[in-house]
């Protein structure tokens, strides 16, 4: 995952991300297809929840941005840490008012600046380059042409 800024520094991390699809009834938040443990789901004002899985700790999560949609307060953009293996880990949710979610885990993360001048992106990361080359935006993907013939498609969440 790439996350780039307006002031030209971006964040590189290795993680994972699953689409699912969810469903909130009352306090309990399930995922399908899964055959994981449901979450139980309770609020701390309109921008703070907290999610427990039944046996395991509670997550909090704060939301990002502002509350889209009065009567489902769970629909938008959260971030919070998982404890995995004694490290915390930062997580980020996208709940979405069409009942799919979007769940990013970040291994970790590198910062490092970005510049993209005459339509070529160049990002470092510890004063190595890490992506070097043409860009082109299309359809909400973003494509680096990089060395080799390799393409490297980035989609925005």
């Amino acid at each position: 995952m790439y996350d780039f800024a307006s002031d030209g520094t971006v964040r590189f991390s290795p993680g994972a991300i699953v689409q699912e699809q969810y469903r909130l009834e009352g306090d309990r938040l399930t995922f399908t297809p899964s055959d994981g443990p449901a979450f139980s789901v309770s609020w701390n004002g309109d921008d703070h929840m907290a999610l427990t899985v039944a046996g395991g700790g509670l997550e909090a999560y704060t939301r990002l941005g502002v509350q889209r949609d009065p009567a489902n307060k769970l629909v938008g953009e959260w971030t919070g840490t998982r404890d995995m293996e004694g490290k915390k880990v930062v997580v980020h949710w996208i709940f979405r008012e069409d009942s799919t979610a979007v769940f990013m885990i970040r291994f970790l993360t590198e910062a490092g600046r970005y510049s993209v001048q005459n339509g070529h992106l160049v990002a470092t990361f510890r004063g190595k380059v890490g992506l070097d080359g043409p860009i082109s935006l299309a359809d909400g993907v973003l494509a680096i042409n990089r060395s080799g013939g390799r393409v490297t498609k980035l989609a925005r969440y």
